[in-house]
């Protein structure tokens, strides 16, 4: 094993001092690319594979400013809080007046998980710019977790520690906040549960050894730290044997861990939950080449009620009471328990766990997105004949019922798009990556104030859909403000992909960035101001063939247009797809992409009447507090409005100039309500969503006194009921929605044709009479002149 190792630091060694010449050749930016002997990480054995974050630079823009703020955040942190716990348990002394940072690392049971997320954030944080005061910060963490780690296993070897650190390890290599006993209690023969009690409880032991383990190998994958890998590594050497021996040193042990044992644990709510722990130890066996690590990766299988549910496609993320499967799982599961759950089994896949794993990633994917959707990216919620807790899962189909109290949680959105990315890489399909941009410019932007506050991260928990609401931001030491200092610190990690064979380049967003391909000798450099523009130019330096495939967003419905040196490409741009620009590129070629944005309104699956209003990728709020009418929600007609090519933007929802940030501002025709990007972080109240209110049949101001009626086929039935809510529902499509859908129209005599057969089908449906049909159309015909394009 420590051949493998040394073999590897060895060739990236030498590989690094290869791409520091080549790319100083082409003149990049301040941090030199460094090339790896083999991809390690997630994707590392896909068919495409991610750049390491060194390769790429952002640029200017929208999330250069989001990512700067962080930065500024933990350039002025004091790093020694997160020591003072460690040390604690280490019997090692603290400084005077530093304290724990607080919040959930004050000592409690989830103590430690924060340090991981710190240690992800400097060394992401530091490949950004290559600014010393990141890797100083990180390099005295790394250095002082060894120390600890190695106070603590000397205790194994029969020394004595006292106060704090008085037990005595039952493995070597363990290394934590807490004693060692938090972690294994959680199995037999105690089975510990979730609570307070620092004696006999547990609260997701394994989440944060798994959130420790991920920050030091991303201190090892972006700053190259073998000491951070050697911690790393015996920390799984001990995984192994809690996990497989078990806690061999209580007076009630029986025997080693079996995988009914571990079913049992996993179950358990919040006490189960190990983060994406399983996503870890495959990395670990892939550089070690101990396969016990990958051993190690599977003890976490959710076996019992979650895994051959989701191999089989039967969702079972909530079931009423008299279906729950397993011994232990609650009825409605928590979201951000198990979403990682699938990231972990996606490395498994990559390094010989079977077809199984991956099969279980993509359909239980498939169970979020889009069945448990918001507009925003997000997921989960209470709704109706629930407890309030909105850190579960809501019921499949289930949006507009979900979306009131808090809202969706941060962290599952983190880990939403770091699960669609990992299926990118397997199964190239581009609605992946139109819901990955959806998430990371909505919810993920959106989570960080706006501010140069620096007393906490700034950082959204949940982020409420209920209307009329404002964000809240701090979080210092909660799950979600550690994995937001994460995703604010790797905006550059899916900009762009390779083949394995670099052959191909997949350009899946855009944002202003630069790309340094070492092995291919070619640099991309993306100037772009999106999303505040729908432009991108990309310029190439170095020669050769390759294929770039340009991510065509699913909302680009007013086209997509590219350039190669000004002349148009003939590629075919189908939205939802990729468009191959296959050619000899030689330095000073340049590719410019138009994809001009457009306002449309998305309905709610369950409730056609919950809307939100969407720019290009991007949820527009609508700003204000809301009354009590429409049961909370504004309310707003649009229709009348809409000219025949069914642009929103000619006048309904209309854009008024650019704020002094450089972000859209739009108003509402009706009821002159300011409405913006959802990405903009400050204190204001704001809505989401908002309800439709048509009343009549309109065509312009002709109003044909024909109530605007509802069709309910087509609805989603709910698996598990909504407390008073028929399933399914009675709120479907209205007769201008369904004749809406149809725009553009070429003329208004295609107009009146849709009116017609639309009017026709709900006479059919016995929904209008005959009569009603006859005045609708006739005044659809007289409505020539009001439907004509500005």
């Amino acid at each position: 094993m420590a051949r493998i190792h040394q073999t590897l630091l060895g060739v990236r060694q030498l590989l690094w001092a290869f791409a520091f010449g080549a790319i100083a050749l082409v003149g990049t930016g301040a941090i030199q690319a460094e090339v790896l002997a083999v991809d390690l990480g997630p994707g590392s054995t896909a068919p495409v594979r991610p750049f390491a974050l060194n390769q790429v630079q952002l640029g200017d823009g929208l999330l250069q400013e989001k990512r700067d703020r962080i930065k500024s955040f933990l350039r002025s942190y004091d790093e020694r809080k997160f020591l003072v716990l460690f040390n604690n348990q280490a019997g090692r002394s603290n400084p005077q007046g530093v304290t724990p940072p607080g919040g959930w690392e004050d000592g409690g049971l989830l103590s430690g998980h924060w340090t991981g997320h710190f240690m992800t954030a400097l060394s992401q944080a530091y490949v950004d710019q290559g600014e010393q005061v990141f890797k100083t910060k990180l390099d005295w963490m790394i250095t002082e977790l060894a120390a600890c780690q190695d106070m603590i296993a000397a205790r194994f070897n029969g020394s004595k520690g006292s106060g704090a650190a008085s037990w005595t390890p039952t493995f070597p290599g363990y290394l934590g906040a807490l004693p060692e006993d938090t972690v294994l209690r959680l199995g037999p023969p105690r089975w510990a549960i979730y609570g307070g009690n620092l004696d006999t409880n547990t609260w997701a032991p394994w989440y944060t050894q798994h959130k420790i383990i991920r920050g030091l190998l991303d201190a090892y994958y972006n700053t190259n730290s073998s000491k951070a890998l050697g911690i790393a590594t015996k920390m799984a050497d001990w995984a192994y044997l809690a996990l497989t021996i078990g806690d061999k040193n209580h007076p009630q042990y029986t025997g080693n861990l079996t995988r009914d044992d571990l079913n049992y644990m996993w179950d358990l709510y919040i006490g189960g939950e190990f983060g994406g722990a399983n996503e870890v130890f495959p990395e670990i066996y892939q550089i070690t080449g101990d396969s016990r690590h990958l051993e190690t990766a599977k003890a976490f299988d959710n076996r019992e009620s979650l895994f051959g549910g989701a191999v089989n496609n039967q969702d079972i993320l909530v079931v009423t009471s008299d279906k729950i499967p397993g011994r232990r799982r609650p009825a409605r599961l928590h979201a951000n328990q198990h979403i990682p759950q699938f990231i972990g089994y996606m490395r498994v896949y990559e390094h010989g766990g079977g077809q199984d794993y991956f099969t279980a990633a993509k359909n239980f994917y498939d169970w979020v997105v889009p069945h448990r959707h918001f507009a925003t990216g997000g997921v989960g919620g209470s709704y109706p004949g629930t407890d309030t807790n909105g850190e579960l899962f809501q019921n499949r189909d289930n949006i507009a019922n979900a979306m009131a109290g808090t809202g969706a949680e941060t962290c599952t959105t983190y880990n939403t798009l770091k699960l669609a990315r990992n299926l990118f890489l397997h199964d190239h399909n581009a609605t992946y990556m139109d819901n990955y941009e959806r998430g990371l410019f909505n919810q993920i932007a959106g989570s960080r104030a706006d501010t140069a506050s620096t007393r906490d991260p700034q950082l959204t928990y949940f982020q409420s859909l209920t209307p009329g609401v404002p964000r809240d931001f701090g979080n210092t030491g909660t799950c979600c403000g550690g994995t937001g200092m994460e995703s604010h610190t790797k905006y550059q990690e899916t900009v762009y992909l390779r083949s394995a064979d670099g052959s191909t380049l997949w350009v899946n967003l855009y944002i202003p960035s630069t790309l340094s391909w070492a092995e291919k000798g070619f640099v991309v450099k993306q100037e772009t101001a999106f999303p505040r523009a729908d432009t991108a130019k990309f310029t190439i330096t170095g020669q050769g063939p390759l294929d770039i495939k340009l991510r065509v967003p699913a909302w680009a419905r007013k086209g997509f247009k590219v350039t190669v040196n000004g002349q148009q490409s003939d590629a075919v741009a189908q939205p939802g797809t990729y468009l191959t620009l296959s050619r000899t590129w030689k330095t000073g070629d340049v590719i410019e992409v138009n994809m001009p944005f457009s306002i449309r309104i998305e309905r709610a699956l369950d409730r056609p009447d919950t809307q939100a209003i969407m720019w290009g990728p991007l949820v527009l709020q609508i700003v204000g507090k809301t009354s009590s009418a429409n049961n909370g929600f504004l309310g707003l007609s649009l229709y009348r409005y809409l000219k025949l090519d069914g642009d929103y933007s000619s006048a309904a929802i209309k854009r008024t100039g650019t704020s002094a940030t450089g972000d859209a501002t739009f108003k509402t025709a009706d009821g002159g309500l300011t409405v913006r990007p959802y990405y903009i972080g400050d204190s204001q109240a704001v809505s989401s969503y908002f309800r439709r209110i048509e009343p009549t049949v309109v065509f312009g101001t002709i109003d044909t006194g024909v109530p605007n009626r509802k069709r309910n086929e087509g609805l989603p039935s709910y698996d598990v009921p909504v407390t008073g809510i028929p399933s399914p529902g009675t709120d479907g499509p209205t007769f201008l929605d369904l004749v809406w859908d149809q725009a553009p129209f070429a003329t208004h005599k295609a107009f009146v044709e849709a009116v017609m057969s639309t009017a026709d089908a709900f006479v059919a449906a016995k929904v209008y009479s005959a009569g009603e049909r006859d005045t609708i159309v006739a005044k659809a015909s007289q409505a020539e002149q009001e439907l004509a394009p500005n």
